[in-house]
């Protein structure tokens, strides 16, 4: 049994007659008599009682119809669903990226874009440039911002932010809050509030120290980024954070290193995967 099939059963049984189903179809009557009657054969019942003068339904026929008609619905949606997605008319972007960004970059590109596409739904999880990554080679996202560092074979990336700067974040009443710059050597020997173990903040600040042979002096580790910004501004420690979110936040003083540190961030996916129409969208919206 097939969907022409149902098709055919279903307008005999609408118009009441062969005849006049076959007219509707663009068919010949007799095939439409023969492709009923290959159906029962295939399901070994009589579907239709042909002695009236209408054609009417058996209690096997009143059965198959309902589901005949359900079936052709739910095709007809599912036409109707992917026209509708090649036409960017709806779908759904997913992607994964840095609580930082999805706080202090994201917001307004989403704003922008569902303004032009009010029927696709975006998805953001803040599951860090690192987890992201993860998540993509897994396939559990479609896509992520991730750092241009280290970067698998498996993954396309395309570059979305360039030089994005990270720095000292201090309240307006610590000492170092007039500096012009500072040293990360003075730095990691301040209580930190900072993100905990896994994400490429944290791992970048576990580098330079080794580097420079110093243990940094963790106060508050935490994937909370609320909190560390809250905890920063409360004069407890300090953080280590994009420039764009110490600029963003009045109660933060963003310092940047005498060194200066910088991230390149892309947006990757699967190498040689279907990107949906919505997500590919999305995509060449911000690399504009």
């Amino acid at each position: 049994m097939d969907k022409r099939q149902l098709q055919i059963f279903h307008s005999v049984v609408n118009e009441g007659s062969f005849t006049k189903a076959a007219s509707t179809l663009h068919m010949a009557q007799p095939a439409v008599s023969i492709a009923i009657r290959k159906l029962e054969q295939e399901l070994a019942v009589i579907l239709l009682n042909r002695s009236d003068r209408k054609v009417t339904l058996t209690a096997e026929g009143a059965r198959l119809f309902v589901h005949a008609e359900k079936i052709l619905r739910q095709f007809q949606q599912a036409v109707q669903e992917i026209t509708e997605l090649s036409n960017l008319q709806g779908g759904q972007v997913c992607l994964g990226t840095s609580a930082m960004l999805g706080s202090y970059y994201l917001p307004e590109k989403i704003a922008a874009f569902r303004k032009l596409h009010p029927k696709i739904d975006v998805q953001i999880s803040g599951e860090g440039t690192r987890r992201s990554q993860q998540l993509i080679l897994s396939g559990e996202i479609d896509m992520g911002v991730i750092t241009m560092d280290n970067i698998p074979e498996a993954l396309e990336v395309h570059r979305l932010l360039e030089k994005e700067e990270v720095v000292a974040c201090v309240s307006p009443r610590h000492r170092f809050a007039k500096k012009e710059a500072l040293d990360f050597t003075s730095f990691v020997k301040e209580p930190l509030i900072v993100y905990r173990e896994g994400y490429y903040l944290r791992e970048l600040i576990g580098r330079l120290s080794e580097a420079q042979g110093i243990e940094p002096k963790i106060a508050v580790e935490t994937d909370l980024l609320r909190l560390m910004v809250s905890l920063v501004q409360e004069d407890l420690g300090l953080g280590f954070c994009l420039r764009r979110l110490a600029e963003k936040e009045p109660e933060l003083v963003g310092i940047p290193f005498k060194q200066p540190i910088y991230l390149e961030l892309g947006i990757a996916w699967k190498r040689n995967q279907y990107l949906s129409k919505a997500n590919r969208c999305f995509v060449d919206f911000l690399l504009q």
